[in-house]
């Protein structure tokens, strides 16, 4: 009974550490606001992230680039390539693309679209927005590895705004 009560313990330990450095490794923000509790539930319960303009979670509202939309597809396109993921599919009339993205560990395949969208000009700066949505193919959980896709896009298209690193 104490051999089976140890490897119960130990098998229990290593999955807890599983989900903690998978957690860990997707960037998952868990004392970030609205707190641990709703970003625990969120990540352990569902396989979708998305940016909106009122999200909950900071890291995924929606960015806004001051760059013209033909500039800020390029820099997605390139970022993403960068990043070493697949284009399934890209419209470059709506500045619309389906990535693919590996999730670290079991690499999983996790589609992402993109679209970008146009703001208008004020004062001469262009303000484009970058609508992302990240979905797991497989599984009812991704512990945060959607949420890390949409982090690693928006900050690699940064840099390469930035940087002025388009083609």
């Amino acid at each position: 009974m104490k051999i089976l009560m140890k490897i119960l313990l130990v098998s229990i330990g290593v999955v807890v550490l599983l989900i903690v450095a998978t957690l860990l490794k997707n960037q998952a923000r868990l004392l970030d606001p609205p707190g641990l509790k709703k970003r625990l539930t969120v990540y352990l319960t569902t396989n979708i992230a998305k940016t909106a303009d009122d999200h909950d979670f900071p890291e995924l509202r929606t960015p806004v680039f001051s760059a013209e939309p033909d500039e800020l597809y390029i820099a997605v396109k390139d970022a993403a390539i960068d990043l070493g993921w697949a284009i399934s599919d890209s419209n470059d009339v709506e500045w619309r693309l389906h990535l693919v993205a590996k999730t670290h560990f079991l690499l999983f395949m996790d589609d992402v679209q993109v679209e970008i969208q146009p703001l208008g000009c004020r004062e001469g700066i262009t303000s484009t927005a970058l609508q992302v949505k990240s979905r797991s193919r497989v599984g009812k959980s991704d512990f945060a590895a959607n949420a890390g896709h949409i982090q690693r896009l928006v900050k690699a298209v940064d840099n390469r705004l930035k940087l002025g690193f388009n083609h």
